[in-house]
């Protein structure tokens, strides 16, 4: 009997976690239109105008930035935004303020801190 309430326990605990793991931050769906991107706190060399994200209640997302495009899931946990492009891996960037209506993130690309902020279309 105590090795079934420990399993019932464990089970318990995981389905926590493993809800926990995957909140889909509600504040990042919708379609957002990229205002500014930094690189080590200047503006970069790219047009924040011609980035977009678009991020799909159902899990998946599409990215563009002039006419390259990128599709795939998506999942958040806390403050990480986790995105996986379809036949890549993994990448994750942080969360810095996700409002309803303005949207920002912090990457690191080849060492460089870079923050891009997008705002709701």
């Amino acid at each position: 009997m105590h090795n079934l309430l420990s399993l019932l326990g464990l089970c318990g605990f995981l389905l926590l976690v493993s809800c926990k793991a995957n909140d889909k931050n509600p504040m990042l769906i919708g379609k957002w239109k990229g205002t500014e991107w930094l690189v080590m706190d200047q503006p970069a060399n790219a047009d924040a105008n011609m980035l977009s994200f678009e991020f799909k209640d159902d899990g998946t997302y599409t990215a563009g930035f002039g006419s390259q495009t990128q599709a795939g899931v998506w999942r958040t946990q806390v403050d990480k935004l986790f995105t996986t492009e379809k036949g890549k891996q993994e990448i994750m960037v942080k969360i810095l303020r996700a409002d309803g209506q303005s949207l920002e993130f912090e990457m690191n690309r080849g060492g460089q801190k870079e923050i891009i902020k997008l705002e709701k279309e």
